[in-house]
């Protein structure tokens, strides 16, 4: 006998909670409950979702986010997985979800046997992404490699070099002394360095360096 599978709704209209429960439970092996309002992060710490398999969690809540509230279930290692079951565009909010531990999202709008496929695949710890989206998403990591690339291309390695200093919280004077240069020539190239990265301060240039891989 197959395991039923246990669903939360978590939804701020009635309308889509109900909704949602009469078209999945009527489904063979689907247990489906609503949590209602209010929804609030203390409510959420207090709730026990351990019956739960998969808690599909609107990203508009009213007064709180739905990622909020997820990030605050998944904290708390409940075994559960989330999707985030939405009226928008789901490509918006699909990789910050992941990054949360958030298994995708899906919009409200697709069909009964859609969303059972995508719970299921959730389930075993899979997620469904569209061929269109998938594309769109290694165009644009190539497109960030080729950009960190030329990145690296227009520092030279002074320019790495002192960018390392910096990070480690030496003075100009400091990074003078230790590359046997002078203040002067530090300060031309930390100039250079703001201006290639459109910053204002040596924390700015430190986090930009660091984000596109031009120090380590």
């Amino acid at each position: 006998m197959s395991k039923v599978i246990h669903i939360l709704v978590v939804d701020d209209h009635p309308a889509v909670r109900e909704g949602t429960k009469a078209i999945l439970a009527g489904e063979h092996g689907i247990r489906v409950d609503c949590l209602t309002p209010p929804y609030t992060v203390e409510a959420i710490e207090q709730f026990d979702f351990t019956p739960y398999d998969v808690i599909l969690m609107d990203l508009n809540l009213g007064e709180i986010n739905g990622m909020e509230l997820s990030k605050s279930i998944i904290s708390h290692k409940h075994s559960c997985k989330v999707i985030l079951y939405t009226g928008y565009d789901v490509e918006d909010y699909f990789e910050a979800a992941l990054q949360l531990g958030i298994h995708g999202a899906i919009s409200k709008t697709e069909s009964k046997n859609k969303l059972l496929t995508y719970i299921r695949h959730a389930i075993d710890g899979d997620i469904v992404v569209s061929y269109q989206y998938f594309k769109e998403l290694l165009c644009f990591k190539q497109s960030k490699i080729k950009s960190t690339e030329s990145s690296n291309e227009v520092f030279n390695e002074r320019e790495k070099v002192i960018l390392q200093e910096v990070e480690k919280g030496l003075t100009n004077q400091e990074i003078a002394d230790k590359l046997h240069l002078s203040k002067r020539s530090i300060e031309y190239s930390l100039t250079s360095i703001f201006t290639k990265l459109n910053v204002s301060s040596r924390t700015e240039a430190v986090l930009i360096a660091k984000a596109e891989s031009i120090i380590e």
